[in-house]
């Protein structure tokens, strides 16, 4: 069997999606960091981002078809559901995450809280205040879908939970996050039951 590389750096939510795919899945594997702005990199992400894979003939980039291989590529307990309908549903969290808790958390309130003072910098504070009403918004809208659940999709863990967790874990760590996730019990409980899932803490350890 061919070793499984995921290419990336640890600070990196989609990194950390990758990484508790293969955790949950039971999946040998290597994190490589790498300079993802250098020009070999390209060869993995043409668009430079993170996280890429190789497993042998396979190369793949983007976390949405890294996690989709690895899931059903290799042996381990399955995280997609069988139901159509199911499946379309955890689809349809991962687009979620990908196209509005990115922006609204990690571009706009994580990245500054966390990224900027590792270069020096100092937050734009009317960028995260003027975020807020958004994020929470979107925070209220991941709470109302837990009320009568453990996990996005049902009582059993999916990718769907393992796109979401990094970006909130993230976020619950901010002093925004402190501040607003308190009042959203089901999101609450259910950041509690990932933190119980294999390799769900250590990954998301903050300044990993």
């Amino acid at each position: 069997m061919p070793e499984l590389v995921i290419l990336g750096l640890p600070p990196s939510s989609c990194v950390r999606t990758a990484l508790l795919v293969c955790e949950n899945k039971g999946v040998d594997h290597r994190l490589q960091p790498v300079d993802f702005r250098s020009p070999e990199y390209r060869q993995q992400h043409p668009f430079s981002r993170m996280p890429a894979l190789e497993h042998g003939n396979v190369k793949l980039f983007e976390a949405l078809a890294i996690a989709t291989y690895i899931d059903e590529a290799l042996d381990g307990p399955p995280l997609q559901p069988e139901s159509p309908a199911i499946r379309a549903e955890m689809l349809q969290w991962i687009s979620a995450t990908n196209d509005y808790l990115y922006d609204s958390i990690v571009r706009r309130c994580v990245s500054e809280r966390f990224v900027k003072p590792m270069r020096g910098l100092d937050p734009d504070e009317e960028l995260i205040a003027n975020a807020l009403p958004t994020i929470t918004m979107h925070l209220d809208v991941l709470d109302d879908a837990l009320a009568d659940r453990t996990f996005f999709c049902g009582d059993r863990l999916t990718l769907a939970d393992l796109f979401v967790g990094p970006i909130i874990s993230y976020f619950a760590a901010t002093p925004e996050g402190k501040s607003t996730m308190p009042d959203r019990s089901n999101l609450s409980g259910w950041l509690n039951a990932m933190a119980d899932t294999t390799g769900y803490t250590r990954i998301n350890k903050i300044g990993r």
